[in-house]
């Protein structure tokens, strides 16, 4: 069994790739969600998110895409 540092040590060590993806909010125009940049990032591969279809929802930010990556990720 692991200890408990082994387990925080595992889960740092992961690599999660994040790839850019255009914020389904304002279709890349810019917006608050996105940072006014147009586009957001999310996990590789890119899908968009399950529970609104890409239409934008409190699971994904309002980004349209599933796994959009976090302020302090």
């Amino acid at each position: 069994m692991r200890t408990t540092n082994e387990q925080v040590i595992g889960m740092a060590d992961e690599q999660k790739t994040y790839e850019p993806a255009t914020c389904g909010h304002c279709d890349g125009i810019g917006c608050t969600y996105c940072n006014k940049t147009g586009t957001v990032l999310v996990l590789a591969p890119k899908k968009h998110c399950p529970e609104c279809e890409g239409a934008g929802c409190i699971y994904c930010g309002f980004t349209g895409w599933a796994h959009p990556k976090g302020r302090y990720d």
